[in-house]
């Protein structure tokens, strides 16, 4: 996939070559991809456990299971045979992420 194919993710407080980073970039685009409602309902949730509504949320997607906690996001892939280990990551850097792949997506011509 080239950057012409799809929009490269980034938002405010991305750091280049972070792994947690790499790997909420790599769950956007390969697991919520060019559904902004799913991106949309990813967002909720992570809010919800943000806001205290819900102690946590999990989901499994097509590359990556999300674990979402209050303050931090465990990213592990799905599949074992991929050799790539879970990730934790901020959970205000994830939603931070999602907010800006969302505003992208609605400026994006698809």
């Amino acid at each position: 996939m080239t950057a012409g194919d799809f929009p490269l993710p980034d938002w405010p407080g991305k750091v280049d070559d972070d792994p947690g980073h790499d790997r909420i970039a790599a769950c956007l685009v390969m697991d919520i991809g060019r559904a902004d409602q799913w991106a949309a309902e990813v967002l909720l949730q992570v809010g919800k456990v943000r806001q205290g509504l819900e102690p946590s949320w999990e989901m499994a997607m097509n590359a990556y299971i999300l674990k979402v906690g209050p303050d931090t996001t465990d990213i592990a892939p799905v599949y074992d045979e991929a050799g790539e280990s879970p990730v934790t990551v901020r959970t205000d850097d994830l939603e931070a992420a999602l907010r800006a792949w969302i505003s992208k997506l609605s400026k994006s011509p698809d």
